[in-house]
């Protein structure tokens, strides 16, 4: 054994070890990301409305809830939101129905001023440059058109698509 081991050693330094050069190439891209969604799914409950105050074109009561937006990058001072939904055949201002109860519509708004917010329309505000956070306070609320209301669930899908300049 002894013989062994200084005949490895002996191979170990020999001047026939190779050496090799190796290149390493790294890369990356530095983007200024979009600001974060606080929520990425909102469900917002109308409550229990009953049939006799939304008959004839009457209105449930509004309820309020925003779209925050968090984290927005430091080179990015305004957003534009596109908010998308099937419009109610009848009432091309509000947006379909696609629960149970009948000539019923969803109605959405701006929460200061109640501007009804249309299919495709476009909201833009502006991004706190101390915070880097954002806000569209936004109102909903259900219409009834006519007096064949009936009872039943009610849904409504909306998108939103968000532009940050």
């Amino acid at each position: 054994m002894y013989k062994i081991i200084p005949l490895s050693l002996l191979f170990l330094c020999s001047p026939f070890a190779v050496a090799s050069v190796v290149n390493i190439n790294v890369y990356g891209s530095v983007i200024a990301s979009p600001c974060e969604l606080e929520t990425k799914n909102y469900l917002i409950d109308l409550n229990k409305i009953n049939i006799r105050n939304i008959k004839n074109n009457q209105k449930s009561d509004w309820v309020d809830f925003s779209i925050r937006l968090k984290n927005c990058p430091i080179t990015t001072n305004k957003v534009t939101m596109t908010l998308k939904g099937t419009v109610d055949p009848n009432y091309p201002e509000y947006f379909i129905n696609s629960g149970t109860a009948k000539n019923t519509a969803l109605n959405i708004a701006t929460q200061l001023n109640k501007n009804i917010i249309k299919n495709n329309e476009k909201l833009i505000v502006n991004i706190n440059q101390q915070t880097h956070n954002a806000e569209f306070p936004l109102s909903a609320r259900i219409i009834g058109y006519g007096s064949n209301i009936t009872v039943g669930s009610f849904k409504s899908h909306l998108e939103l698509t968000l532009l940050y300049n």
